[in-house]
């Protein structure tokens, strides 16, 4: 199928797919003269791009998975890839609700500022020096 017909069928822009060749995470895609015919193979990798970047895979982590130095994928080296995607999501976690924690320690500071003070200085701004 043509480059329109795998985006349809994958879900993917027609632009997402011409990337993804151009980063070499969909190769040896077959030609007809000048066009691109996409295998069935093709769209299910196509879909596996999506689906890990839906995830949190950038696209330049997704070419060692998908095509390993040491040869054919395997199921342990998907497993460890996975494994260290969710503890960074677990890090990512932590250091967002402890930002949130943060603005929340501002704005009840601000709010207690306004309440004593309608032109008071936020006292983190105030006391900060250039």
């Amino acid at each position: 199928m043509y480059i329109g017909d795998a985006s349809k069928a994958s879900g993917a822009t027609v632009k997402a797919i011409r990337l993804y060749e151009k980063l070499g995470l969909l190769v040896d895609v077959e030609r007809e003269n000048t066009y691109r015919v996409y295998s069935a193979e093709d769209i299910l990798l196509i879909k596996f791009i999506k689906l890990a970047q839906s995830v949190g895979f950038k696209l330049s982590e997704l070419k060692e998975v998908i095509y390993p130095k040491e040869g054919e994928l395997s199921w342990d080296k998907m497993k460890k890839e996975l494994d260290k995607k969710a503890n960074e999501i677990d890090k990512e976690i932590t250091r967002l609700k402890n930002n949130k924690v943060m603005l929340e320690i501002y704005n009840r500071e601000i709010a207690i500022c306004l309440k004593n003070n309608e032109d008071c200085v936020f006292p983190v701004i105030k006391s900060s020096k250039p």
